[in-house]
């Protein structure tokens, strides 16, 4: 099964330390954010994560947004919301410069092609959602208030844009929606924002969100998206949901709200509950091949959600934990068969 990432890593910066690095930060050139880039790729690499992120270091998942887009002072609207340029394209372009450097020297990666587990590692695309970002800002001009339908449509063009301009540097989009499990937001409006995103999309898209979203679940089964990901370690409500999901799961299996690292087996005991419940699933019964290609076919692992706040230690050590138990989840099944 593929590993991945939600999104958002612990944030290491580093001050200007030589000569020239000084010189660069007195012109305004230093990008202190660089090595924080490269230290979420680099322990996202060496846990043995396939679809790694960029960390996501430059800011919350709104700030990234609203602070690049036109129409907005800090996180206040004070005019029609528009894209004008790339994003999260030069940290994606970095972070994928980053990994083919370091393809083949990272020991997990060469046992990997080894064993003909994984093509390739690959980085991600992370758009923060339209109604996600609507609920965090204040509305001072142009809509009438955050629920107005124009600021999301308009959010969602401008997040289009977005995800044209990286979808040829990424295996696969990521929306991150965590509003729509509060009920804060109408569901059939969030699925015209999110099909406005996703339509004509090259790659795969998946749409991450938390909470429990066991009363929201059918709804969210019907949006235009590829993967729907959900937070199980923290949410045991949701495995229910597992029964009748009719497209690829991306299961979270690690509780990013809390500072202790699960063993392994504890890991383990979570996935073998998801697959108790799966064999249940229709679609999942359907699929040809042994339990482990529907698997691999229907599920991708990950935590339940980003893990920007947790110490730097521990939030590496989940990450290598989750791969080591899916791995040996993995070969359980397999013999199994």
């Amino acid at each position: 099964m593929i590993k991945t990432v939600v999104g958002s890593y612990p944030v290491v910066i580093k001050e200007p330390e030589s000569f020239l690095e000084k010189i660069k930060d007195k012109l305004g050139l230093f990008d202190k954010y660089k090595y924080a880039i490269e230290k979420a790729v680099m322990d996202q690499l060496n846990a043995g994560i396939d679809i790694l992120s960029d960390g996501q270091v430059r800011g919350d998942m709104v700030e990234i947004f609203v602070s690049n887009l036109y129409g907005f002072e800090g996180k206040k609207v004070v005019n029609k919301i528009e894209y004008t340029q790339p994003i999260t394209l030069k940290d994606i372009k970095f972070a994928n410069a980053i990994l083919n450097r370091n393809m083949g020297k990272n020991k997990n990666t060469k046992n990997n092609y080894k064993n003909n587990k994984h093509k390739r590692k690959s980085i991600k695309g992370i758009l923060t959602g339209p109604c996600t970002i609507a609920s965090s800002i204040r509305v001072e001009n142009y809509y009438s208030d955050n629920k107005d339908e124009s600021l999301i449509y308009d959010l969602a063009n401008a997040l289009k844009k977005e995800a044209e301009a990286i979808q040829n540097h990424v295996s696969m989009i990521q929306i991150d929606e965590p509003i729509l499990s509060t009920g804060m937001y109408e569901l059939d409006t969030a699925k015209r924002a999110i099909k406005r995103i996703t339509e004509n999309l090259k790659v795969p898209v998946a749409m991450h969100v938390c909470g429990n979203v066991s009363n929201i679940f059918e709804e969210l089964n019907t949006f235009n998206i590829d993967i729907l990901d959900h937070e199980f370690a923290s949410n045991r409500k949701n495995l229910d949901i597992l029964e009748f999901i009719d497209r690829k799961v991306g299961f979270g299996c690690i509780n990013t709200k809390l500072k202790s690292v699960e063993s392994v087996d504890e890991v383990k005991d979570l996935l073998n509950e998801g697959l108790e419940i799966l064999n249940n699933n229709k679609s999942f019964i359907g699929l040809k091949g042994t339990t482990l290609d529907k698997l691999n076919n229907y599920v991708i692992i990950d935590p339940d959600c980003g893990m920007r706040l947790l110490p730097l230690d521990v939030a590496y050590n989940k990450l290598k934990n989750m791969v080591i138990a899916s791995e040996e989840f993995e070969n359980e099944v397999e013999m199994k068969k």
